[in-house]
């Protein structure tokens, strides 16, 4: 599964403008107003890019995702 920054298509260490560049240029393409393909799809999608720059805005959500990826990484070792 893709991480939040992976979904973005952003580094881990983006800024918050570029995050919230990347989360704007991605509702523009999948949300359910413009998207001309499947509706379910562009509703899921437009959630979970919701769900993730909630997370990536706030600093102290921020970092606890940060360190819940740096846990799975080590896990995965």
């Amino acid at each position: 599964m893709n991480n939040y920054y992976d979904f973005l298509g952003v580094n881990r260490n983006a800024s918050k403008d570029e995050i919230k560049s990347a989360y704007i240029k991605a509702l523009k393409k999948f949300h359910p107003d413009v998207y001309t393909g499947n509706e379910k799809f562009a509703q899921e999608t437009t959630a979970k890019l919701n769900e993730i720059y909630e997370v990536l805005k706030d600093d102290e959500k921020r970092k606890e995702y940060d360190n819940s990826l740096m846990i799975q990484s080590q896990q995965s070792y």
